[in-house]
């Protein structure tokens, strides 16, 4: 049986101008012109009648799977794959209950700190009034880390209703809120909205700190010549910290309270969105990497200043995924010194 579908817009299009990186460098345009006017499509509520839930994050009717499952529609060749994630998932799966009315808001990006901070919050807050806080809000199992549940306190929802790994539900009606913007875009007016919820939730305080977001504890995207690097940002006033060492509520503090964020590519990064307006960031970021431009745009949405320092690949291959970098030491002592110098002026 095919779900009965309606909608209505709760953010619409609009296009967003972005001002190029505050130390923006001739030669450098390749990285940045195309980012600087995006056209972001209307957000939706798309309400559906007897949809299930699945633990892996897809939303099924019968014997399909929903297009609100993905961030984006499916590619061609793609059903067969998605119909036997359906068919496992649904048979391994037991259903536990009845929702009547029911909330959703993620897709199959939703389960890392950067999309969760950035896509999925967004989309709350796109939908945030009192009857839409009424309804459950489900959150399937895949994306169910330690930041989750804190990071929904300030939204206020009756019920939030986190899946396990063998647990599928049905709801009766479900709210399905479309992306805010594509991964990696912003609509300034919500990210702003959205950091002024958290800032006050969490009591966060004015500016004042120099963070230097360090990713030596991570797997990829690290900075191969770290100890040179706090070396140096140690003489300007800097701490390093390691953002896995702390509680949500404990990142989103620490970051409001700074006044400038160093840090390479990578989730740690997404943190600026508690930082306060007019403050600092420096992206050390993969030389000739174009396609990368999260933070920038994020900077952009949240008037937070952004400036950028170009970095080799460690392997000698230019991977922005994966490649540990090399941090030009004299480079980045020049860039704290303007930094430096501008803050004093």
């Amino acid at each position: 049986m095919r779900t009965q579908t309606s909608s209505s817009i709760v953010a619409p299009s609009e296009r967003v101008h972005r001002s190029l990186p505050r130390n923006f460098k001739d030669g450098d345009e390749a990285l940045f012109q195309h980012e600087i006017i995006k056209e972001i499509d209307s957000t939706k509520a798309i309400s559906r009648e007897n949809v299930v839930v699945l633990p892996n994050g897809y939303l099924s009717s019968g014997l399909r799977v929903l297009p609100e499952s993905f961030s984006n529609h499916p590619k061609a060749g793609q059903a067969a794959r998605h119909w036997l994630k359906l068919a496992a998932y649904s048979a391994t799966a037991r259903e536990t209950r009845l929702v009547e009315k029911g909330l959703f808001v993620t897709d199959e990006f939703s389960n890392g700190f950067f999309h969760w901070i950035c896509d999925v919050l967004p989309r709350i807050e796109a939908a945030s009034n009192q009857e839409n806080r009424k309804r459950t809000l489900m959150i399937p199992a895949m994306a169910t880390f330690p930041y989750v549940a804190p990071s929904l306190e300030p939204y206020g929802f009756a019920d939030v209703c986190i899946l396990s790994w063998k647990e599928k539900i049905r709801c009766a009606d479900l709210l399905i809120v479309t992306q805010a913007a594509p991964t990696g875009n912003y609509r300034p007016s919500l990210m702003k909205a959205l950091r002024s919820r958290f800032r006050e939730h969490f009591g966060v305080g004015r500016p004042s700190r120099k963070l230097f977001i360090s990713r030596s504890r991570a797997l990829r995207r690290r900075i191969s010549n770290e100890d040179q690097v706090e070396g140096v940002i140690v003489r300007h006033g800097f701490e390093r910290v390691f953002l896995e060492e702390l509680s949500f509520a404990q990142q989103v503090r620490l970051a409001g309270s700074a006044k400038v964020m160093v840090g390479n590519h990578g989730a740690g990064l997404a943190n600026m969105l508690w930082m306060a307006p007019e403050t600092t960031v420096l992206e050390l970021r993969l030389r000739g990497d174009r396609l990368n431009n999260c933070y920038f745009s994020l900077a952009s949405a949240l008037d937070v200043g952004y400036r950028y320092l170009e970095c080799g690949a460690a392997n000698g291959k230019g991977d922005a995924h994966s490649s540990d970098v090399v941090v030009d030491i004299e480079s980045l002592e020049r860039e704290l010194a303007v930094m430096d110098k501008e803050e004093k002026s």
